[in-house]
């Protein structure tokens, strides 16, 4: 394939963001056969299938999936081009950033914090999603870098670097007042203790390991991605890293109970290659070193 042709991208692209070639037909203007012959031409260009029947209608390729994300960077870049022609470019960096559904909200928007206090600030997007599929678009460029508390699996062979970023024991935190009674006979006290778990995650694997080592039950009453957020309402105790004790106080008004001695739970960056030339990765270093 010497050179791609746009014309074909977009009209793949309508395509599959309308759901079927009659509604793309009735949004470019163009008659049914003629859209159809331009994704099936760009379908042998590319040596993959794009598009496949799905009841009435049609869905995305795995290898569409991966076209469809590089085609919104293209047109997007498109229209920065024509603003800039016309005087009104924007001169703020595009930023599309991975951040693992696992991660707790708090330390992701303690991280991302100062990526938008740059001048310019970022056109900044966050895509939330497991550590393996936000691998995968890495891999694939369609991400800039990753931010997750499990480093990928066969990080080198796929052309990612993964450094560790934080690293943190884990604690039991709790409303006020429940806070208080665990803190007197904690561990001990556990299995009187209601707690909400995170439904996976590192946080969930480290936790079950310190109680597997010291025979700990426990009393869930629940879990869910991020028990933070309903731990106050519920009144329960959450795990969560000790290092989030100001912003889990601030935020959600819960208060550290006991430490989990012995646990290790850490937070991983990871890139495509081991640049650090991008934007925005310069303050979320300095977020997690003010963080540690």
């Amino acid at each position: 394939m010497d050179r791609l042709n746009y014309h074909h991208l977009l009209y793949f692209f309508t395509v599959a963001h309308e759901g079927s070639v009659a509604r793309a037909s009735k949004r470019l203007g163009l008659a049914q056969p003629t859209i159809s012959a331009q994704i099936h031409a760009l379908e042998s260009e590319l040596g993959r299938k794009l598009l496949e029947r799905s009841g009435r209608g049609l869905k995305v390729t795995p290898a569409g999936e991966t076209v469809l994300r590089y085609a919104a960077s293209i047109f997007a870049l498109g229209g920065d081009l024509l603003a800039a022609l016309e005087g009104n470019a924007d001169a703020a960096p595009v930023l599309t950033v991975g951040v693992s559904s696992s991660l707790p909200p708090a330390l992701a928007a303690a991280l991302l914090q100062g990526v938008l206090a740059q001048n310019p600030r970022p056109r900044l997007t966050v895509v939330e999603a497991s550590p393996e599929s936000l691998a995968a678009k890495l891999a694939a460029r369609a991400l800039h870098f990753v931010l997750t508390d499990a480093p990928p699996a066969n990080a080198t062979g796929r052309g990612l670097h993964s450094r560790m970023l934080l690293e943190s024991p884990l604690a039991l935190f709790a409303p006020e007042a429940l806070a208080r009674r665990v803190r007197k006979d904690f561990p001990a006290c556990l299995p009187a203790v209601p707690v909400l778990m995170p439904s996976t995650g590192a946080v969930r694997q480290e936790v079950e390991r310190w109680l597997a080592l010291r025979q700990h039950p426990l009393q869930s009453v629940g879990e869910m991605p991020h028990p933070e957020l309903y731990a106050l309402a519920a009144g329960a105790a959450v795990f969560a890293p000790s290092l989030l004790r100001e912003s889990l106080r601030a935020a959600h008004g819960l208060l550290p109970a006991g430490e989990l001695r012995g646990t290790r739970w850490r937070t991983f960056l990871v890139t495509a290659g081991k640049s650090l030339k991008l934007p925005g990765l310069d303050a979320v270093i300095a977020a997690a070193r003010g963080l540690a």
